[in-house]
């Protein structure tokens, strides 16, 4: 892995910190309207196109089980790109790439082997959770999503 692929993005939801690493993100918008599709997971807000692509957006808030806001203009959709597609993460706010110091990372197995995320970030401002955006979807989720948006792109061609 070389230097920059350890750089993350930090961004907010419910006031904590979280991150993902920056070769995983392809953009940061602002939001956007978000078409709603029925029987689609519960963390799953609905579709977007994002440049002629229909693309499945994630709450964030959902996934980590926080209080359920109203979709803001003031809040972000970070685009990651996992193996399989390309997401949009319904963030409150993007803080700024991080350049962490390899002694300040923690792996997060190391913690509990059942976490979702890879990293534990501690930086002056406290602790940031470093997620792997390709565990951010289950295999099953990742089978039911492609069922849904196949339906769904079919549906509007």
């Amino acid at each position: 892995m070389d230097t920059n692929s350890k750089n993350i993005l930090a961004f907010f939801v419910e006031k904590q910190r979280f991150a993902i690493y920056l070769h995983s993100v392809e953009r940061v918008i602002r939001a956007q309207a978000i078409t709603k599709i029925t029987d689609s997971p519960l963390f799953i807000e609905g579709v977007i196109d994002y440049y002629g692509e229909i693309i499945a957006v994630i709450n964030l808030r959902k996934r980590l089980g926080f209080q359920l806001n109203e979709l803001s203009i003031s809040d972000r959709f970070i685009i990651v790109k996992t193996n399989s597609r390309k997401l949009a993460l319904i963030v409150d706010e993007v803080e700024d790439v991080i350049i962490p110091d390899t002694k300040d990372l923690f792996d997060s197995k190391e913690i509990d082997a059942g976490m979702k995320f890879i990293n534990i970030l501690r930086d002056d401002e406290g602790i940031v959770l470093v997620y792997d955006v390709e565990k951010l979807l289950s295999k099953t989720e990742e089978i039911d999503l492609d069922a849904i948006l196949e339906s769904h792109v079919s549906l509007s061609s």
